[in-house]
């Protein structure tokens, strides 16, 4: 199942390419992946996930500039990587925590990069 669809239309239907969560569950993630709208964003976020994966920099490395936490969505929650998963920490009662493995976060920014293109 997917955990989100892009979309040339806003929520009011305006030409707007936005991401959309298929389920509740998946808001923050949504929250993460649209907030990078230019493709040199998109290719930052990449470079960074990419380094925690092959070990080239720790996640504390890549988040200390941030203030050691990787806000999504002004407040929504927070991102958090361990061992190759990454953890969507909810910041309010609104959205859910979850985990999903790093390589597919990857994956879903790749085709975000591709789809902002």
């Amino acid at each position: 199942m997917d955990k989100v669809i892009f979309s040339s239309k806003g929520l009011n239907n305006e030409d707007i390419k936005a991401v959309k969560s298929t389920d509740d569950k998946y808001i923050l993630l949504s929250h993460f992946v649209g907030q990078f709208r230019f493709i040199d964003d998109i290719q930052e976020v990449l470079d960074d996930l990419e380094n925690v994966k092959n070990g080239a920099k720790s996640w504390e490395e890549i988040i200390a500039p941030l203030g050691n936490n990787w806000d999504i969505g002004y407040g929504n929650g927070s991102l958090d990587i361990e061992n190759n998963v990454v953890y969507f920490l909810a910041g309010n009662k609104y959205n859910q925590s979850f985990k999903m493995p790093l390589q597919e976060l990857i994956d879903l920014m790749n085709d975000w990069k591709t789809f902002m293109s």
